[in-house]
């Protein structure tokens, strides 16, 4: 209901900038990890890429789930539609390529910070997590009852942001497709299609969990699912990007198309391969 008012009476900026403050509060998994004292030396080594003794199906399957949350094409039409509701011009992509790099490196270090928490306070219990009821003991084990309610607040932030930022993309595609009028920083009234397009966005998840499906897979199976959509949704972006007529002197470099599509194409054959494997094998 929080995403509903937000979406209705919120503005652009507002979802924007606000849920990347409070997104702030997941700090706590670093400050965690560290009163925690880790094996720096064993850490260390976990940064190294190996494959897996057990369970490789279940392990790829994971490996493109992560893949499928950071290469996420809704971010795309989020971030664009944002670009085009801010008015920005050609003096934003500076300070976006700084801003882009920094904050794909700071989610990408809070993931290891969450990791290296879970490794010391899940795995010598022996738990694997397969509900969220179990997640509180992240940051309960370091500061029992105020731990507690961190790691509510760093779960109500991160719903809250995802849901909003995949709400509006979805409606953004949709009425951008149709031609309808859409906007965040609209009233309700003027993009009529555009604001009932995000509010059945928002009920329809509503619906699955209160039929019974679990929260906790259905997040993970979708994650996959993106990451096996990634060529299909990306490449036309890479073509895009390359377009002289369209954007002149500010196409892609071939280093970072290289990336890109590496990456891309790597996600999209190994979830190919994983999803069946993993549904299959029933974990």
């Amino acid at each position: 209901m929080l995403a509903w008012g937000l979406l209705w009476y919120g503005t652009f900026s507002m979802i924007e900038n606000g849920v990347s403050i409070l997104g702030l509060i997941t700090i706590a998994f670093v400050v965690a990890a560290v009163r925690l004292g880790p094996d720096w030396h064993a850490f260390g080594a976990g940064l190294i890429p190996s494959l897996p003794s057990k369970e490789p199906a279940h392990y790829w399957f994971i490996a493109v789930s992560i893949l499928g949350a950071s290469i996420s094409p809704y971010l795309f039409y989020f971030y664009s539609s944002g670009a085009i509701e801010e008015k920005w011009d050609v003096t934003y992509l500076g300070p976006n390529r700084v801003i882009a790099a920094i904050g794909m490196g700071f989610g990408g270090f809070l993931s290891i910070a969450v990791l290296v928490v879970a490794a010391l306070v899940l795995a010598p219990r022996g738990v694997s997590v397969d509900d969220y009821h179990q997640l509180p003991q992240l940051l309960a084990s370091p500061w029992g009852r105020v731990g507690f309610f961190l790691f509510a607040g760093c779960l109500f932030v991160t719903c809250l942001g995802a849901t909003a930022e995949i709400a509006l993309a979805l409606a953004y595609q949709i009425a951008q497709g149709f031609g309808w009028n859409w906007g965040e920083d609209l009233e309700p009234r003027e993009d009529a299609r555009f604001s009932l397009t995000y509010s059945v966005v928002l009920v329809v998840p509503m619906l699955l969990v209160l039929i019974g499906l679990d929260p906790l897979k259905l997040t993970t199976l979708s994650m996959a699912l993106t990451a096996a959509s990634l060529p299909v949704a990306i490449v036309p972006f890479l073509v895009l990007m390359n377009d002289r007529k369209y954007l002149g002197e500010h196409t892609n470099g071939w280093l970072g198309n290289l990336c890109v599509l590496i990456i891309t194409l790597l996600a999209g054959a190994v979830a190919v391969v994983s999803i069946p494997l993993e549904i299959i094998g029933g974990s």
